[in-house]
């Protein structure tokens, strides 16, 4: 065999190592996206007294571009006797993790009555090691008969609105932001509405791998008053990609110097 034709053989060969390795960098992301599927659905519990409401499921829509999940729309409940009610405007969760909701509830008795919002997502990709976290949560009171409205953590001295992050085995690791401290607001005649808010920024370890987050809302409110919260929960610190995707890119790179030494020794 000649020199020419052994020539353009070796090109033809360079020529295809070339494409078969740009090609894996263009076909490996979009086989990826193909293949993703939506993480598993959040979970939220509503509960006026002991009366406990859950948010079906089929309530749930995931937009796969922003990597959310959001209700379809507001979610009411209201006692069985009548007591209290319950809603949520809208809620959102996202898996590398943030959790949003805003709603209200109103006593229709003369005492106080417990109200709780428990709401989880999973965790994906599973975290590890520091996480830093900030929580909001926003208050609005209405004083219905303008003899003062309060709202206050259903455990004293703990705090309204508590996060925390769980191991695969259900233990859980506060993220070390819990907020929302008693409020009261007497109304006046034309002014029977009142709000607050409250902030923090912590950080928690996973020392193994933490697998959902979760935040509680769990307050008591005077009779005869509504009030309507908005609360927030986000990880502030980024989070790694999975570690296959880590591994493959840095092979692909690997390869570039080793392709750079047989070109030019050709």
């Amino acid at each position: 065999m000649n020199r020419s034709i052994m020539g353009t053989m070796r090109n033809n060969r360079k020529r295809a190592l070339l494409g078969a390795v740009l090609g894996a960098l263009v076909i490996f992301p979009a086989s990826w996206a193909v293949a993703a599927v939506a993480p598993p659905l959040p979970g939220m519990t509503l509960q006026i007294g002991s009366e406990a409401f859950q948010v079906d499921e089929s309530l749930w829509s995931y937009d796969a571009t922003k990597d959310t999940f959001s209700l379809t729309g507001p979610f009411s409940a209201t006692a069985a006797d009548g007591s209290g009610s319950i809603w949520i405007n809208n809620a959102e969760a996202v898996p590398d993790p943030l959790l949003l909701f805003a709603g209200g509830v109103a006593n229709n008795t003369n005492a106080p009555l417990a109200y709780s919002i428990a709401f989880n997502t999973p965790l994906v990709p599973n975290l590890l090691g520091p996480v830093d976290s900030h929580a909001e949560l926003g208050l609005t009171l209405t004083d219905g008969l303008d003899d003062g409205a309060t709202i206050q953590p259903t455990i004293p001295g703990g705090k309204m609105l508590t996060s925390f992050d769980l191991y695969s085995n259900g233990t859980p690791i506060s993220k070390n932001v819990n907020i929302g401290d008693l409020f009261q607001f007497l109304g006046t005649p034309g002014n029977g509405t009142g709000g607050t808010n409250f902030s923090a920024d912590n950080s928690l370890t996973c020392s193994q791998a933490c697998v959902t987050m979760s935040a509680i809302m769990s307050f008591t409110l005077t009779g005869q008053d509504s009030a309507g919260f908005s609360g927030r929960v986000v990880q502030t610190s980024p989070v790694p990609l999975p570690g296959a995707v880590l591994l493959f890119g840095s092979g692909l790179m690997g390869l570039f110097p080793v392709l750079r030494r047989y070109y030019s020794a050709s």
